[in-house]
């Protein structure tokens, strides 16, 4: 288990991470690298694996090339828990998935799982300075979104916006990163791109707090963004049809998940 653990950490990290080119011509630098990972364990086995997860932090952080690895767990269901890592390149995320503790924290997680270890490397779109993100406490609210993105849809000439000039899906969600780091307790507002599918991406926001978060949904802009998403008139919250809305810009829910550090 354990060699073959080496072969397949090995085997993605550097040789199929690279530059990658939006369908815009944006092109998205590999270095720094991100991971986002999702976990998914037994009910009875939540004490278990946090504890595997405080390990494997403590252990990583100490680690060349690291930039920040921190572990979340989700506050509506405990057995849910996200790692979220952030290297120099992809040769030092490559060492980091080689190294000892690692091949062991994959070993003694893997049991506990219910679901399969889903981790996705991304490129960063739009992006918070890494010195300017503070690190998270106990109050701390993360969120977490998958966002995907109807191809055609990402860039000009997106054809299903209600509003002929409306920005496309990509713009959109970047306007919402720069709007949002605006207001009151936001601590980190990023979007990643998914490196082996440009039109899916990765959302990941701090807050000060439960409170300001749930502010921050409140704001127009935020309600802007979530109507034009789904393809009908900003501001007005409905569709037409109230059976079927038609024109979404995006092939999946934006489903925003909240989570709290286990490693404050």
């Amino acid at each position: 288990m354990k060699r073959l653990l080496v072969i397949l950490a090995l085997g993605w990290s550097v040789s199929s991470f690279a530059d990658i080119e939006l369908a815009d011509g944006t092109i998205l630098s590999d270095s720094p690298m991100w991971i986002v990972t999702y976990i998914e364990v037994a009910g009875d086995a939540v004490e278990e694996t946090e504890q595997l997860l405080r390990d494997q932090v403590q252990a990583s952080r100490m680690e060349e090339g690291n930039l920040r690895f921190e572990a979340v767990q989700r506050i509506s269901r405990s057995n849910h828990f996200v790692v979220l890592e952030t290297w120099t390149s992809p040769e030092t995320r490559a060492q980091h998935a080689a190294a000892d503790h690692t091949l062991a924290y994959r070993q003694a997680l893997q049991p506990l799982l219910y679901a399969p270890y889903d981790e996705r490397p991304h490129h960063g779109l739009e992006v918070t300075a890494l010195d300017d993100i503070p690190a998270g406490d106990a109050d701390t609210v993360y969120v977490i979104t998958h966002a995907d993105s109807i191809p055609p849809e990402q860039f000009p000439p997106c054809t299903r916006s209600a509003y002929p000039n409306s920005l496309c899906s990509n713009a959109l969600i970047v306007q919402l990163a720069l709007d949002s780091r605006d207001h009151e307790g936001n601590m980190r507002f990023d979007i990643l791109t998914q490196s082996n599918r440009p039109n899916h991406m990765t959302v990941v926001e701090m807050w000060q707090d439960s409170e300001t978060q749930l502010d921050h949904q409140s704001h127009q802009e935020k309600k802007d963004f979530r109507d034009a998403l789904a393809g009908i008139e900003m501001g007005s919250g409905v569709n037409p049809d109230p059976q079927f809305t038609p024109d979404m810009l995006t092939g999946s829910l934006w489903d925003e998940r909240l989570y709290r550090l286990i490693n404050p």
